[in-house]
């Protein structure tokens, strides 16, 4: 995973699997070069990629929101991302994995 390049950590929230909790994790508690920006009593956090203003490593509920959607399956995922990180001023030229 490469934080500076165009990489970008996609997050797929299954129900009942803890995955409330790892993805507050995800923004909260990993130390990073530029951690996640959360301000007090906002759900959602700023993910920048170190040395940019806009553009996100993260597409997750708590960096994002619901983008594609409450509990986007895979299928969604797949064609939303790249659409809602276009709308969001991200670097182009994706590869979904």
């Amino acid at each position: 995973f490469d934080m500076r390049g165009r990489d970008v950590i996609v997050f797929l929230h299954i129900q009942k699997t803890g995955g409330t909790t790892f993805g507050r994790h995800l923004v909260r508690n990993i130390h990073l070069e530029q951690p996640c920006y959360c301000r007090a009593g906002q759900k959602k956090c700023a993910c920048h990629r170190p040395g940019g203003d806009k553009d996100t490593w993260l597409f997750s509920r708590f960096s994002t929101g619901w983008s594609c959607g409450l509990h986007a399956d895979w299928t969604e995922l797949t064609s939303c991302v790249p659409a809602a990180m276009e709308r969001r001023g991200c670097a182009g030229n994706r590869t979904l994995r």
